[in-house]
């Protein structure tokens, strides 16, 4: 797609709006569909961000918001796990942000996004009264979660996870739980396990995959998910399902609020342990360096990373979709799907989704239910679902 192509145009550079950082390099389980350690340069990386990195990222995200005038600045603390960075220094880090918070009069919300295993009631009081928004990896019940996400030993984690989970929605704590869909086990396990907890708020990923790989097909297990979906939501909402929600979204023509689905750029950037600044860390599973920048915190301002060429070509490449993407009818919904799914040796980024097809079939499944419930009003105060009113407006009628 060319430099001055309307689709890309359209998209006005914008001030870096959040941060991912990676206060932890290294995990305490060991969860065989990771990608973070796709990339062995992790573990040239410090295993935790020590206090001369943590104190120029506070200058930086000051000075980041002063000078673009920003009105919110959400922060995730990432990883590895980043619960091994110690809840003294999610104290700090939030203390300090509600600071800079009072000063400039930009709300710095702050997430972070952890397994589980260490939570206590330590944490909890620290999450709670901090205001920290946690995000807890949880593949569903036990029999599906324990086959990827293990202990160093081998051991199952579900256990320590789903405790944490009910810990945390005991508490008054944003909670949401993240699971990677597992197509081999049906939609109703999950939605059953999440809803005996109590978590009303998650997402359920599609596995991560480069066109370099044969994943399988997630096309059938997200379709039975948008019917119970659909089904649980009818009278009054009761389920927040992420992905569902996005796709809705996408296709009613809105922005969706996450980077996997809709045509535009992703604008992330990642802070690593050692200060330096990298693009989305997920693209680490293009292998080896491949996020590797020569950008830091220290010699850096954070919007300085839209120099960077590296980050400039993940940017680019989120919206300067391939030709499959740019002719197909959901180009605008999907946007050519999640952008480390188009990865591939041969072609860097310059491919349809490794979930082409299955995207393709979820959206058309998504549409098709859709028409049947949304309507048009006419003059005469006459209803007519889409798909009705489209057929008659084909037939010639009114």
């Amino acid at each position: 797609m060319p430099a001055d192509d309307p689709n890309v145009l359209a998209f006005q550079d914008q001030p870096i709006s959040q941060l991912l950082v990676k206060v932890a390099a290294r995990c305490n389980i060991d969860c065989s569909y990771c990608y973070w350690f796709r990339d062995a340069a992790v573990y040239n990386k410090p295993k935790l961000m020590g206090a001369d990195v943590l104190h120029r990222l506070l200058q930086r995200i000051e000075e980041h918001v002063i000078q673009h005038g920003l009105v919110d600045f959400p922060i995730i603390l990432h990883g590895g796990e980043p619960l091994l960075w110690g809840v003294e220094n999610f104290h700090l880090i939030a203390e300090a942000c509600e600071a800079i918070s009072f000063r400039t009069g930009c709300d710095i919300p702050i997430a972070v996004t952890t397994n589980g295993v260490l939570i206590d009631e330590e944490w909890l009081d620290c999450f709670e009264s901090r205001h920290i928004s946690v995000a807890i990896s949880l593949d569903g019940p036990a029999h599906i979660h324990d086959i990827n996400r293990r202990t160093f030993q081998g051991t199952g984690t579900h256990a320590a996870a789903e405790k944490a989970a009910r810990m945390l929605v005991s508490r008054d704590i944003g909670v949401s739980a993240l699971a990677v869909c597992n197509p081999a086990f049906s939609p109703e396990q999950y939605v059953a396990f999440f809803a005996k907890c109590g978590i009303a708020n998650y997402d359920i990923m599609i596995p991560d995959a480069t066109v370099d790989e044969t994943p399988p097909s997630v096309a059938a297990f997200y379709n039975g998910l948008f019917d119970l979906w659909l089904a649980a939501n009818r009278s009054e909402p009761t389920a927040n399902i992420r992905i569902i929600g996005d796709m809705i979204t996408a296709l009613l023509g809105n922005n969706s609020p996450t980077e996997g689905v809709g045509h535009k750029p992703i604008e992330l950037c990642t802070v690593m342990t050692d200060g330096s600044v990298e693009a989305h860390d997920v693209l680490r599973i293009a292998g080896d360096g491949s996020t590797h920048t020569k950008f830091n915190i220290f010699e850096h301002a954070i919007d300085e990373v839209r120099n960077e060429p590296r980050w400039q070509a993940a940017r680019d490449a989120s919206i300067r979709l391939c030709e499959t993407c740019r002719q197909c009818k959901f180009m605008n919904a999907c946007g050519g799907g999640y952008l480390p799914h188009r990865f591939s040796k041969a072609n860097g980024y310059d491919n349809p989704s490794v979930y082409c097809d299955d995207l393709y079939a979820m959206f058309e499944n998504m549409q098709s239910v859709l028409e049947g419930h949304l309507y048009i009003s006419k003059p005469d105060g006459e209803r007519l679902d889409v798909r009705s009113a489209r057929a008659a407006s084909a037939g010639g009628g009114g």
